[in-house]
């Protein structure tokens, strides 16, 4: 009796390690093509920063950048500093993600979320941005602009991806663990049985 206690035991020991080991994401091609995307759509954004960005018919039709019109005039340190941040400040976390994603994988399994959550943040800021820069009847836009729109759109498709392919891993992993555990207790039974040391209720 002893001896089925034990070998009880170890079953439970064996479906628990199983069950861990299934708990380990592995890296899929799908999410660190996802990392990548949203990587280029980072790297679109902080160039198109640098492009020109609008035309001003006051200015004589000049173009200028969306760094030059926030640093026009006699600015200071500060005020430098206050427009990199605001270029900046949103997508930076994106990348440092999406460098994560891609150096890591998935074994940090709450990246994703950090990820939805940085790219929602900074992309809607920046779409409201282009939607009010963009019905500014007294200036064009220029390629940065185009550029800024499509570098969104990018990102929130590499961000998509990610999130898509860690909610099909969930619902495998799911169905996988179910089954192995299914097998694991089945052969554990017939196992048990066929040592003679399980007895139906009743019995002798």
């Amino acid at each position: 009796m002893r001896c089925g206690h034990h070998s009880t035991l170890a079953e439970t020991g064996d479906i628990i390690a199983l069950m861990a080991a299934e708990d380990r994401p592995p890296r899929g091609p799908g999410s660190s093509l996802g990392y990548a995307i949203v990587l280029v759509g980072a790297g679109l954004f902080m160039t198109s920063c640098f492009l020109p960005y609008n035309g001003f018919s006051i200015l004589g039709e000049r173009t200028i950048s969306l760094y030059q019109q926030l640093t026009l005039g006699p600015n200071g340190r500060s005020s430098d500093l206050g427009a990199l941040l605001y270029l900046f400040g949103g997508v930076a976390p994106v990348a440092v993600v999406a460098i994560v994603g891609l150096s890591r994988g998935e074994r940090w399994t709450g990246l994703p979320f950090l990820l939805v959550g940085a790219v929602a943040a900074w992309s809607l800021t920046w779409i409201g941005v282009l939607l009010r820069l963009g019905t500014f009847g007294q200036a064009s836009l220029e390629v940065g602009f185009w550029l800024q729109a499509v570098s969104i759109g990018v990102a929130l498709l590499g961000t998509i991806m990610v999130a898509t392919r860690r909610r099909e891993h969930t619902d495998d992993r799911g169905l996988a663990r179910l089954s192995s555990v299914a097998d694991h207790s089945e052969e554990s039974w017939h196992r048990l049985r066929g040592s003679g040391q399980w007895r139906p209720r009743g019995g002798p």
